[in-house]
């Protein structure tokens, strides 16, 4: 079965600006919409008012004249003094509608300002109401128009007063004035967002200073949150560093029983050992020999409980360098008779996450079993590893190894591989305890100098900033 994908925690400052941008961006877009239908309906009320002039003059200009066979003819007393309605296909048109005849500019040139029947059946209906829409104009242009319906004296049907104009400069007006809004307040929802991301970032800034202040307090850096925070957060810092403070004060009574057990332990197996060396019998060896691996079980698990309490304590760092070379001239003259060459790569600005007893400790076994088996080589290299907060110390040496099928062996307490070689077989197993305390791991392999390689995979913190006066 296929392992289930974690996901991944949301950020607190992408949250705050996706909550802020649900509401301003739907606002805008509602104000952007807002912004061109009004313009577009002052626009077209600025237009209308010529076309509305028009009409007033055709109506106050209209005049029946009656004919000698009985019929009643409309004439304009005056026409509309724009020359345009006098240039053909002008864009200015006027027209007069009955139910006889149609009256209208030369401008139209033949055409007509047409109106749907249900446009026309709305104006004779209802006399004296004005009506505007839209219609096709003689030269293929979009005519906007103004009619109104009015009776004149002899004429029992109503009569249609009908001006256009080609509405395409006002088309243009409105798609202008629709680019530069949307355009602007594109530009100001850009502006909004970087706000808004400003803000929450400057709102949370305490929150990111104290995230870094924990850091430090894990590096080592400092030993309590430090800092002023808002009253929104001081009482986070405040329980912080309390709770560091009671973890301190836990790890300290814990090393404290620790030492007290391993005193209560210490003197009667010492008793015991020398009283069994004292009487050299059968039953006196075979308690001397029990006492001494109780002693050495004692010692090992006292040092691992010991080294799990630190591994808890936080703030710890210790320098890895100084103290592989400090053991590294150490033990080059225990072991002076193999004339070894210990060879160290080792990076300054990698440092322990712990107690330098640990370190000490894990070093100086991991070390004395190199130089123990070496002919004449140890190699110990430092590096930073892709895992954030892990570097790997690497030991290395050019002795006979270990087959692959003994590393676990290797690893387990009191297992010696070959007996002529001096030691208790504690040496591999305390550092794997160790390590392990410190939620590391301990890796065997072949060396390219022909021996075995250790790698130890350990918690990493920076080197201490320098003190500037």
């Amino acid at each position: 079965m296929g392992q289930k994908a974690t996901s991944r925690p949301a950020s607190l400052v992408g949250r705050l600006v996706r909550g802020a941008a649900l509401w301003a961006l739907p606002l805008l877009a509602v104000t952007a919409f807002a912004l061109v239908w009004l313009y577009r309906v002052s626009t077209y009320q600025i237009f209308d008012e010529p076309l509305i002039s028009t009409v007033t003059s055709l109506i106050s200009s209209a005049e029946t004249i009656p004919q000698d066979s009985g019929e009643t003819i409309i004439a304009l007393s005056k026409e509309p003094l724009d020359p345009r309605y006098q240039r053909a296909l002008s864009g200015r048109y006027w027209q007069i509608i009955s139910s006889d005849a149609q009256i209208s500019s030369r401008s139209l040139y033949g055409g007509a300002i047409e109106l749907t029947p249900e446009e026309q059946s709305r104006l004779t209906d209802n006399p004296g109401q004005q009506i505007s829409g839209s219609s096709p104009g003689p030269d293929g242009e979009s005519l906007r128009f103004v009619a109104r319906s009015v009776i004149l004296p002899d004429i029992d049907a109503p009569i249609i007063m009908a001006a256009a104009m080609d509405q395409s400069p006002a088309k243009r007006a409105i798609n202008r004035f629709a680019v530069l809004a949307i355009s602007v307040l594109a530009a100001l929802t850009l502006g909004l967002i970087a706000a808004i991301v400003l803000q929450v970032r400057l709102g949370l800034r305490p929150l990111f200073e104290l995230r870094d202040r924990v850091a430090d307090v894990r590096e080592g850096v400092t030993t309590q949150v430090e800092g002023a925070y808002p009253r929104e957060i001081a009482p986070l810092a405040q329980e912080l560093n309390s709770l560091i403070t009671h973890n301190r004060d836990v790890v300290e009574r814990a090393r404290t029983h620790v030492s007290n057990l391993a005193h209560a332990l210490k003197t009667p197996l010492a008793v015991l050992t020398n009283e069994a060396d004292r009487h050299q019998t059968e039953l006196g060896n075979i308690v001397g020999r029990q006492t001494r691996t109780m002693t050495s079980q004692v010692e090992h698990h006292l040092a691992r409980a010991r080294a799990a309490a630190r591994a808890q304590t936080t703030g710890t760092r210790s320098d890895i360098s100084a103290s592989i070379e400090a053991m590294s001239r150490t033990l080059a003259r225990i072991y002076g008779q193999k004339d070894l060459d210990i060879e160290a790569d080792l990076s300054p600005d990698i440092w322990f996450r712990g107690e330098k007893a640990d370190l000490d400790e894990i070093a100086g076994n991991l070390l004395d079993n190199a130089c123990k088996w070496a002919k004449g080589r140890v190699r110990v290299t430092l590096i930073a590893t892709g895992e954030t907060g892990f570097a790997d110390l690497i030991v290395e040496d050019d002795g006979p190894g270990v087959k692959p099928e003994n590393y676990r062996k290797a690893l387990q307490r009191g297992e010696r591989l070959d007996e002529a070689i001096p030691g208790t077989g504690f040496g591999l197993s305390i550092v794997d305890d160790l390590v392990r305390a410190y939620k590391g791991a301990v890796t065997l392999g072949r060396s390219d100098l022909g021996g075995l390689s250790v790698t130890l995979r350990l918690p990493s913190a920076l080197p201490p900033k320098p003190e500037t006066s």
